[in-house]
């Protein structure tokens, strides 16, 4: 009985901690806290900021985008999209104006982790 208790619990936690990690990576683009936002990187990311597109450590994913923060502080970030499909994998986008201009910005997170960053201009 006590075994299904525990599994129980285990399994509602893990249901219901996608919508954190969610929450907490959008905080973090709106704050442009790098360092929050890389708590959830996986080891290798695939990052694209404007035209520069590579898959990188997540040392080297922390360190190009605390560039582009450097250089366009974040003024607003709002998620216009979010999904999440078979309990495993997030997709998040949004619209983030900087002060030097207004980005698109897409997210893929697996298993609670940035497997996949974005930043592109909006042409709009």
């Amino acid at each position: 009985m006590q075994l299904t208790i525990k599994i129980f619990f285990f399994l509602f936690g893990f249901l219901f901690s996608a919508g954190d990690v969610t929450d907490d990576i959008i905080i973090a683009i709106k704050q442009s806290k790098t360092t929050e936002l890389v708590k959830y990187f996986d080891e290798k990311v695939s990052v694209k900021i404007i035209n520069q597109e590579d898959v990188l450590s997540k040392q080297q994913a922390e360190a190009n985008i605390k560039y582009f923060f450097e250089k366009h502080s974040g003024k607003a970030f709002t998620s216009t999209h979010t999904s999440i499909i078979n309990n495993t994998t997030q997709y998040i986008t949004g619209n983030l104006e900087t002060t030097n201009g207004k980005f698109k910005v897409a997210i893929l997170v697996r298993r609670n982790l940035i497997t996949q960053f974005r930043i592109e201009t909006d042409n709009d």
